[in-house]
């Protein structure tokens, strides 16, 4: 029985760092700053985004920031949308932190807050720190599906998604982009 169970454990920790290795792959060359500890998330949410909703079909960026012209307002994490119309369908707040109860509390927080300002009425510019891809208010007016995302074991706090991976091994995964980056192996962050 106990055999079984460490034998459990084990092939569990094996998919998972095969999971890391194949994340590490598709990231590598991204050119994405790992200093910013979030940023491992929302690029390990981007992929999952990317598998559930694939190209061509549909685009998946992260870090889109939204203010008033004069100031930003906030960042999305993550922003799925149509390619051809780039009508959004789906906004992600990813936080990755120790603390979940707090963490979905500030994700709630930034969506009511993003919600509101789409709503105001205001004008609203868009960029987007890590593509071209250009949004206007319009493509945010269709009611895009609002979700929260983190590492595993924060569904009961309230997340929608989580990543597939513990924190400490997201952790794991941007101490090694980092490090390839500093070797020159993997692309240099450049925001």
């Amino acid at each position: 029985m106990k055999l079984t169970a460490v034998l459990g454990t084990l092939l569990i920790a094996i998919s998972s760092f095969a999971g890391l290795g194949e994340d590490f792959a598709q990231l590598k060359n991204t050119g994405i700053n790992y200093e910013v500890v979030g940023a491992v998330c929302e690029e390990v949410a981007r992929l999952r985004f990317q598998e559930e909703f694939p190209a061509p079909r549909y685009g998946v960026v992260t870090g889109v920031e939204y203010g008033d012209g004069n100031r930003t307002i906030g960042e999305l994490d993550v922003v799925v949308f149509e390619a051809l119309t780039n009508k959004v369908i789906r906004v992600a707040e990813v936080k990755c932190w120790k603390d979940p109860q707090g963490a979905i509390r500030k994700a709630l927080d930034q969506r009511q807050r993003f919600v509101k300002t789409v709503k105001s009425g205001r004008t609203i510019r868009f960029r987007s720190l890590n593509s071209n891809i250009q949004f206007r208010r319009e493509n945010f007016l269709s009611n895009p599906q609002q979700v929260a995302v983190a590492q595993n074991g924060t569904k009961q706090a309230g997340f929608d998604f989580e990543l597939g991976y513990e924190l400490r091994e997201l952790m794991q995964l941007r101490k090694m982009m980092m490090d390839c980056q500093a070797s020159r192996q993997c692309a240099a962050g450049s925001k």
